[in-house]
């Protein structure tokens, strides 16, 4: 898995998020590669921290809120999501055996609940 260094998150727009009936915006990602440019919308809160990673045309976004105890792993197959899994609480503890594991390391064992 690669690590994406260089993306920028933004808000979606007034308009996209009135017509998704969602109350606040959500948050994108938009990075490019050789494959072109990625654009993906986000469950990630304001307050997480995001790691982004890429392997054979899944883009792997992590989001970790310390502060509320819960972690987040989306996949992204081209423009399409393919899986989630959300964690809180003493559920990330058991899944990922320990708790100051790399992102990476993080991704890995998440993606084996993906699919």
């Amino acid at each position: 898995m690669t690590r994406v260094k260089n993306y920028s998150i933004t808000k979606e727009s007034i308009d996209e998020m009135v017509s998704a009936g969602r109350f606040n915006p959500s948050l994108q990602i938009i990075f490019r590669d050789r494959h072109g440019t990625h654009r993906h919308k986000l469950s990630a809160g304001y307050m997480d921290d995001i790691h982004v990673y890429r392997e054979a045309g899944l883009t792997c976004v992590l989001s970790i809120n310390r502060s509320m105890d819960h972690i987040f792993l989306e996949a992204f197959e081209g423009n399409q999501p393919a899986g989630d899994i959300f964690l809180q609480g003493d559920q990330v503890a058991k899944m990922l055996g320990r708790s100051d594991l790399s992102p990476l390391f993080m991704i890995r064992r998440l993606m084996a609940f993906i699919g």
